[in-house]
């Protein structure tokens, strides 16, 4: 199974559009600030055979839409998903509140996005980045994975326009690939 995971598009869903067509996934995570009409992406993705899930960001406030959540917890294949902007958990400030949040939900896989800038606490690819969140995580060794796939239309603190790529098969396990845009 092949995870889309996205944040921050701001309106500009030609690059949302363009990793869909690249990636053709069989899920999509959209982690807030999309900003537009997110049934259109969900279209593109192949809804309603393709499960989309729509994260309700800070500048989606004005948005109407009931698709737009403010969290989505929910099983996948033996894991369990924590998915948030991140704004409610203070993610600019650190990564405490989004982890005990996700704890607090037995969690073992936390999403978010709103700062702009890949994370991934288990992985290599996006230990440049570590810097911008200034902390060690705790929650490495508590077993919680954290991942934010940057901006796919506007990154801060020198990243590239990206989104993350999880790869999920049958039996649990999985591998996330930050990818540009």
């Amino acid at each position: 199974m092949k995870i889309l995971i996205l944040s921050d598009s701001h309106r500009v869903n030609a690059n949302v559009k363009t990793a869909i067509d690249r990636e053709k996934p069989d899920m999509l995570i959209h982690l807030g600030d999309i900003e537009d009409d997110e049934k259109t992406v969900a279209l593109w993705a192949g809804a309603p055979k393709t499960p989309c899930i729509f994260i309700k960001g800070n500048c989606d406030r004005y948005s109407g839409s009931s698709d737009l959540r403010d969290r989505a917890v929910f099983p996948l294949k033996g894991h369990k998903f924590y998915c948030s902007h991140g704004h409610r958990e203070f993610v600019g400030y650190g990564l405490n509140e989004l982890c005990l949040s996700a704890a607090a939900q037995d969690c073992d896989i936390a999403l978010f996005g709103h700062t702009h800038v890949p994370y991934d606490n288990w992985g290599d690819a996006v230990k440049a980045y570590d810097r911008y969140y200034n902390e060690a995580d705790p929650y490495a060794s508590a077993g919680i994975r954290v991942l934010n796939p940057g901006s796919i239309s506007l990154p801060r603190a020198g990243s590239p326009r990206t989104y993350m790529v999880m790869e999920m098969k049958d039996d649990g396990s999985y591998s996330v690939i930050l990818k540009k845009l």
